[in-house]
């Protein structure tokens, strides 16, 4: 990252419009032949985390609430402290059909659905437009409807949302989590401990406003 690059973190139009990271992430790839938005979730976020470090370092000091007392305390995270997950550890329930897809039968309705990992251009017109205190409202569905292809061979919108609307509890469980296993990421887990009860636990690493802003 550069000085032209933190311009584009605090540029408050890009901000506004909730593209301030897309940008950043276009303007960190040399590659020009190569669409951000064209990338996995997971890809993105490891370009994010790794640029940050190379920025800042390695460590990240953020506030973080304890799950067992709610005392809110600075903690520092080790962001060199990560793990790769390449999407290829799924279950045998699931069949990858070497075309960037893969086909998953639900046991309750035997239904065959056809999935696959999201991208940057997902993400971006999930949350495009969403008023932030309405940010989580019906997220869970909405993703389902964009990282399904299709159901027994259907694709058009129709069908799609009327069988992830109308799927039972169960079947809805083992997509996201068949989803989960497709999709490549990079895993940040680390153990908290809580200054103020003792109480430890491992959470996944919070990325709040201070993440490219670091308290100096």
């Amino acid at each position: 990252m550069t000085a032209k690059d933190e311009d584009v973190l605090t540029n408050r139009s890009l901000l506004k419009k909730g593209i301030a990271i897309d940008r950043l992430i276009q303007n960190l790839i040399k590659d020009s032949n190569i669409d951000a938005r064209s990338l996995y979730i997971g890809d993105r976020n490891a370009i994010i985390i790794n640029a940050r470090a190379s920025a800042y370092g390695a460590d990240y000091k953020t506030s973080v609430s304890c799950p067992a007392c709610g005392e809110s305390t600075k903690f520092k995270f080790d962001l060199a402290d990560h793990e790769e997950y390449h999407g290829d550890e799924y279950p045998d329930l699931v069949t990858n059909n070497e075309d960037g897809t893969f086909s998953i039968t639900l046991p309750a309705s035997s239904i065959v659905a056809r999935i696959r990992p999201l991208t940057g251009q997902d993400e971006i017109e999930m949350l495009s437009g969403r008023k932030t205190k309405d940010m989580t409202n019906d997220l869970i569905t909405k993703q389902m409807k964009r990282f399904v292809v299709d159901f027994n061979g259907y694709d058009d919108k129709k069908t799609l949302n009327h069988v992830i609307d109308n799927m039972t509890a169960g079947d809805a469980k083992i997509l996201r989590y068949s989803f989960r296993d497709i999709s490549p990421d990079i895993k940040m887990e680390q153990t908290f401990a809580c200054k103020n009860c003792e109480h430890e636990e491992v959470m996944s690493v919070p990325f709040g406003t201070d993440f490219f802003w670091p308290d100096r």
